[in-house]
């Protein structure tokens, strides 16, 4: 019941302070109030009794643990997209630092927007949390519809602007839908401004506890366990579902038929996968890369070459007939070697791949000792299944080793005539820490007397993109006096994209010197150290001059 209102009291006040108080009648000049629209004007009158709620609440416990849930799960998705996001790019753009800034830039920048447009929907109400996450499910999946698209922004945009512009289109929407979430979980569970400090710091924290959880299990489990496109397609389905449970926490947003369509018709697009590969034997992602198989013919002789394919380059080929190496490199290698003024006793290989070039070696030196040293166990089982070294798996004189190359140098006292240094991340992109004064120390302390070191490296020999060779051939002479270089293909252009063979040692009599035309740029700019060796900024411009091969 309403208490009967007292006689209103009227004054006048100016038009300027009428605007500062509720309950003002504004007329041309003057402005008449009634005082009993504040209840401390007008003792004894109370506020009329506010309309009950009549919508359907869930019990206080079970909402509360739904919106936790729809916390972490928002936090989880984030992450999916960011670790997998960057294993999308890889075979175009690699997995060096600039691909990785891309993705992690523009995750940060679209959580950030769907944290400020989170926030303001939920106060406007007229977007339902069950809306917005169905549109974060419906664009997770724009990876699987728009596969070809970084290859395409690669072209029309060049390197660094391609890697952004493709995170930018495939990953921002779902993530900036995913960053909208918290706000309305805040207004949802908030009862009393006296506690919305912990209610807005505990959805954050269980937010970026999913992140956290999603961190671990999509780089230790999920990436190894499904085929990406699998894994996007699950990780739709699981937003839509996400949905569907803020539709039962507050009964607003699309009707549960459209979102249990959604959530199958989404969650069957990875079974398509990215498109079809020529000639593909095997595929999977493993914690270390995406990994491929292909077999396909190769020049006019029509020879089948298998391919073992790591983050989308090619890094080990062979002829399946004879299963001799049918990269160029690794026949040069051959003969550079066959050159060297000593009979090679041991070697160690750093970077197994297919393990293609150590078995040609095993093959021309038969009382060679070979180690092997391979990051991912898995290529090393798709080697013994597909390649030529299942042959030569069981010879004890053939070891690989499954360890970060330069720690097992570092923690061994062995020694080898000869180190080759064959790492890549993709395509050109070499880990850092391998080419560095101290790593060229290590290799150096690893030598038998007289022995040498040899580096495969991708490079121009003119323009801009040459700028990482010219600063690996100044690491190398500030540890090696003798560093010779041969390229390849000797009458390619300069500005064409090949492998350069990089000799170094101490002892020129014992090291291969074939008649071989030498690569002409020399060494310039400071020496690689660990606490400086920009070289993914240094082999972008690689890719900003272009491959030209």
């Amino acid at each position: 019941m309403l208490q009967t209102r007292p006689p209103f009291r009227r004054v006048v006040v100016s038009r300027r302070r009428a605007t500062r108080w509720p309950g003002l009648s504004c007329g041309s000049s003057t402005v008449r109030v009634d005082l009993c629209a504040r209840p401390e004007y007008c003792p004894g009158v109370t506020e009329p009794a506010p309309t009950p709620d009549t919508s359907p609440v869930l019990p206080s416990f079970g909402r509360t643990l739904a919106l936790r849930i729809l916390a972490l799960g928002a936090g989880f998705g984030v992450m999916v997209f960011e670790i997998a996001g960057a294993r999308i790019m890889a075979p175009v753009f690699g997995l060096s630092a600039v691909p990785w800034t891309a993705v992690i830039g523009v995750v940060l920048a679209a959580l950030a927007l769907g944290s400020h447009f989170g926030g303001k929907w939920a106060d406007e109400g007229r977007i339902p949390l069950a809306s917005v996450l169905l549109g974060a499910g419906a664009t997770a999946v724009l990876p699987l519809i728009g596969g070809s698209f970084p290859a395409r922004a690669l072209d029309l945009f060049g390197f660094i602007p391609g890697a952004m512009i493709s995170a930018l289109v495939l990953f921002a929407p779902p993530v900036l839908a995913l960053g909208a979430v918290v706000p309305y979980l805040v207004k949802a569970d908030t009862h009393s401004m006296a506690t919305i400090g912990r209610k807005a710091g505990d959805m954050s924290a269980l937010a970026t506890a999913g992140s956290i959880a999603g961190t671990f299990l999509t780089g230790f489990v999920l990436l190894p366990l499904f085929p990406l496109p699998t894994l996007i397609s699950i990780t739709a389905a699981g937003i839509v579902g996400l949905a569907g449970l803020a539709y039962w926490v507050d009964r607003k947003g699309p009707p549960p038929g459209l979102i249990g369509v959604s959530a199958l018709v989404l969650g069957s697009m990875g079974i398509g996968g990215f498109g079809e590969v020529p000639g593909l034997l095997h595929r999977e992602e493993t914690v270390y890369s995406s990994i491929a198989v292909t077999q396909r013919t190769w020049g006019d002789d029509g020879r089948l070459v298998r391919e073992l394919w790591q983050n989308g380059g090619s890094s080990s080929a062979e002829y399946v007939d004879t299963g001799e190496p049918a990269h160029t490199y690794a026949v040069a290698s051959g003969f550079l070697l066959a050159e060297a003024g000593m009979e090679l006793r041991s070697a160690l290989i750093l970077g197994g791949a297919a393990l293609t070039l150590p078995v040609a070696m095993k093959r021309a030196w038969p009382e060679m000792t070979m180690d092997v040293v391979e990051l991912d166990p898995a290529v090393t089982r798709l080697a013994t299944e597909y390649f030529a070294y299942g042959q030569m798996a069981e010879d004890p004189t053939f070891n690989v080793y499954h360890q970060d190359a330069r720690q097992f140098i570092s923690q061994g006292d062995r020694s080898w005539d000869l180190i080759f240094l064959d790492v890549f991340d993709h395509l050109l992109t070499v880990p850092w820490p391998m080419v560095t004064v101290e790593a060229m120390e290590t290799y150096a302390d690893h030598l038998t007397e007289g022995g040498f070191v040899v580096a495969n490296v991708l490079t121009p020999l003119g323009g801009a993109g040459m700028g990482f060779f010219q600063r690996f051939l100044a690491t190398a002479e500030a540890v090696y006096p003798v560093v010779r270089t041969y390229p390849v293909i000797w009458d390619s252009p300069p500005e064409v994209t090949q492998n350069v063979l990089v000799v170094m040692g101490f002892d020129p009599e014992t090291m291969p010197g074939p008649d071989w035309p030498t690569a002409l740029p020399g060494a310039a700019g400071a020496p690689l150290t660990d606490n400086h060796a920009p070289v993914e900024y240094l082999q972008a411009k690689v890719f900003l001059q272009g491959l030209g091969w």
